[in-house]
């Protein structure tokens, strides 16, 4: 089959999907407007807020992390400039 021939193919198959999202966890299909982006079971759900959450902890962990390599820089600067 020519390229052409497959583009137009799948633009007539997109055509007939309606537009949607997936679940983060199980990928099932969600409506577009869906926030957060995860379905109704409750499994989907109790991950998602678990995954949140992770994530809000290692963002907190980096920012730690990085002032206290940043620090001595910043303090070294600082003491030239007195």
């Amino acid at each position: 089959m020519s390229e052409s021939a497959s583009n137009t193919k799948n633009s007539r198959n997109s055509s007939r999907v309606q537009p949607h999202k997936h679940c983060r966890i199980c990928q099932e299909a969600i409506p577009t407007k869906t926030e957060p982006r995860v379905c109704k079971k409750e499994e989907c759900i109790t991950k998602n807020e678990k995954n949140e959450k992770n994530q809000k902890q290692v963002r907190v962990l980096m920012l730690i992390f990085f002032g206290i390599f940043a620090l001595p820089f910043v303090a070294s600067i600082v003491l030239q400039l007195l």
